[in-house]
């Protein structure tokens, strides 16, 4: 798809349209999902110009571009029969949570947000993936039971989290734990 033109000023009535041609407000459900997906990849952006490490780097690009299928599911309101979201992208992810999460001290006690740039950052992107599920969930709250886009993300906030751990035990940056 090939845009020649960005400013259309179809949507200064305040309404938008989606991927087959539907007409609804910018205030729906369906457009918050869509803008906290757009966000979290935003954000997974800024991660990239901190990290260092060319296989994460790689890993967070294919996350972005897995992102923008989970924006076209969305966007053409697909059901789980027809999903762009597939049991690979979400199995991808498990196998780097394990990966990470192996030489990983056991967790204690809850661990603050914190760390250089990047393990900072990946906290910011772990928050707004967990919003971006709430809004997911309440999208598909007729059709959650293996909802690929639900499960795609609730995994990713955990990814985010390990590999902010995995960051900050390479480069030796401690932990701040929550203090009673």
């Amino acid at each position: 798809m090939r845009i020649t033109k960005v400013t259309t000023r179809n949507g200064d009535g305040g309404k938008t349209n989606l991927a087959k041609g539907e007409s609804v407000l910018k205030s729906d459900i369906i457009i918050h999902c869509l803008g906290e997906v757009d966000e979290l990849s935003s954000v997974i952006g800024v991660c990239l110009t901190y990290c260092k490490n060319s296989d994460v780097s790689d890993f967070l690009k294919k996350i972005q571009n897995n992102l923008f299928d989970i924006g076209g599911h969305i966007s053409m309101k697909l059901d789980d029969d027809n999903s762009i979201v597939n049991e690979q992208m979400i199995s991808d992810l498990d196998g780097q949570i394990n990966y990470l999460n192996e030489n990983l001290d056991p967790l204690k006690e809850f661990i603050l947000p914190s760390g250089d740039h990047f393990s900072a950052n990946l906290h910011i992107a772990r928050a707004i993936t967990r919003r971006a599920e709430r809004s997911t969930v309440e999208l598909y709250n007729n059709a959650l039971p293996k909802n690929p886009v639900v499960m795609y993300l609730n995994r990713l906030s955990d990814y985010l989290f390990v590999l902010s751990r995995y960051h900050n035990k390479q480069n030796n940056i401690p932990e701040t734990t929550w203090q009673r």
